[in-house]
């Protein structure tokens, strides 16, 4: 059985997921995000004095937002091999944690997530370097007792 390490960059605009096969052999696969994150707006008065107030509907723009999310989520984890054991998520947003609680979701997901780490905004090839380092000298990003479980 072949062993890929996989790790994944991501912010709420785009993902890159790059695999290492067992000859460390690198393959990048990148999924533009179509996730959005309105600015709430304000209310309107009505033209009567001491009229209701217009409220913008927020729960609805949180909704879609959610949903926008789990759908991104779920391309970035379909182009994560299934022969993966090992998986790191690195990322300078908030993506990086949602990802990592919608993989915990997943009882019958069998890759190990080594660990979720904070990163700069960085190219295409210093992504590729930063996840070979990692799984090179997993030592010098985390600790033992950091380690996901």
């Amino acid at each position: 059985m072949k062993q890929v390490k996989t790790g994944i960059w991501l912010d709420f605009k785009d993902a890159y997921v790059i695999s290492f096969d067992e000859n460390e052999n690198a393959s990048v696969q990148h999924v533009h995000s179509e996730v959005t994150h309105p600015a709430t707006k304000g209310g309107s008065r009505s033209k009567t004095p001491w009229g209701p107030q217009f409220a913008p509907p927020d729960s609805t723009n949180e909704e879609r937002a959610k949903h926008e999310e789990h759908h991104y989520f779920q391309q970035v984890m379909e182009l994560i091999s299934p022969e993966t054991d090992q998986l790191v998520i690195f990322g300078p947003a908030e993506a990086k944690i949602g990802l990592k609680k919608e993989i915990e979701r997943i009882k019958h997901y069998h890759p190990r997530l080594r660990a979720v780490l904070p990163s700069d905004y960085i190219s295409q090839k210093e992504m590729v370097v930063l996840v070979r380092n990692f799984f090179e000298n997993p030592g010098n990003y985390i600790k033992p007792e950091e380690e996901e479980l």
